[in-house]
């Protein structure tokens, strides 16, 4: 598999315009697929920044053709402007390029959110994922109507105890609503759909293995950010759900709903922690890879 590891990286104005979500799926579209791996924020001159990592045959020549130039109808730059997206260069050295990003990472996590501003966490689900395709980018498309700049970004695969962490609070509403028996098979259905493992059936030894199904995990932050988001999401139940929210577009029920963003601020701080949004090394996960190749 030649070039198997490639990247965009997004500037800070695209990010600010609520671009991210266009540029992954335009990346995806335009490339037949090749599979996001890594994302994070990084500090560029201008400010932050993403960096989206992606792996598949051919993933230097693919993403570097979907970028293109200002004269190339239909490309990324074409559509966007020139400094809003660049990709690696064919014959460029791709691990060393992520070694300098890595040493950019921005932590913008470390330190509490600014005075009067919220942080929210989105998850979008592990459904957007069933297939390669362009639908994580259209949900945060539909985020990005909120006007909120995600601060953090991470690509995740959920372990079983992390999903019975994250979802803790929900098994004593199900217990309540359906007993504790139907209460516990809908509590551990959430798990197993979030993390690909369920529960009683994954040995405890097991519980804290990375999952096996990938979410993208965003920290948005800003002005009534959980209420801003939480209205682009919709209601649980996507039947009951406004046209136009990311629940009633890419939902089909209550479980199988595209996207999880925190209810509280208390909630947004629980919720980061159990995902571990800042731990997200892009060092570590270029040492990984070049182990690999």
């Amino acid at each position: 598999m030649k070039n198997n590891l490639s990247y965009l990286l997004v500037s800070p104005d695209a990010l600010r315009r609520g671009w991210l979500g266009w540029i992954l799926s335009g990346a995806v579209a335009r490339t037949g697929g090749l599979e996001l791996v890594w994302a994070g924020v990084v500090d560029q001159s201008g400010g932050r920044g993403a960096l989206l990592v992606f792996r598949g045959e051919d993933a230097v020549n693919k993403l570097s053709t979907a970028v293109g130039s200002a004269n190339e109808a239909g490309s990324l730059v074409a559509m966007l402007g020139e400094g809003t997206v660049s990709a690696a260069k064919p014959g460029g050295d791709v691990v060393a390029d992520l070694q300098k990003f890595a040493a950019a990472q921005s932590d913008a996590l470390a330190s509490a959110a600014a005075a009067g501003a919220q942080r929210s966490l989105v998850l979008v689900k592990p459904d957007n994922f069933e297939f390669p395709g362009t639908r994580p980018g259209a949900v945060l498309d539909v985020f990005a109507r909120t006007g909120l700049v995600p601060v953090a970004l991470k690509v995740h695969h959920m372990s079983v105890a992390e999903g019975m962490d994250f979802y803790g609070p929900v098994l004593d509403a199900l217990t309540e609503r359906f007993g504790a028996e139907k209460g516990r098979e809908h509590w551990e259905n959430i798990v197993e759909f979030m993390s690909g493992g369920r529960p009683s059936a994954v040995p405890e030894k097991d519980h804290n293995q990375p999952g096996t199904r990938k979410i993208l995990a965003l920290v948005f932050e800003g002005a009534d950010a959980i209420t801003k988001i939480r209205t682009v999401l919709g209601p649980t139940d996507p039947a009951k759900a406004p046209p136009g929210t990311i629940r009633k577009e890419f939902g089909t029920s209550i479980m199988v709903n595209a996207a999880h963003a925190s209810d509280a601020p208390e909630n947004a701080v629980r919720e980061i922690g159990i995902v571990k949004v800042a731990d997200n090394s892009l060092k570590g996960f270029v040492e990984s890879a070049a182990g690999n190749a």
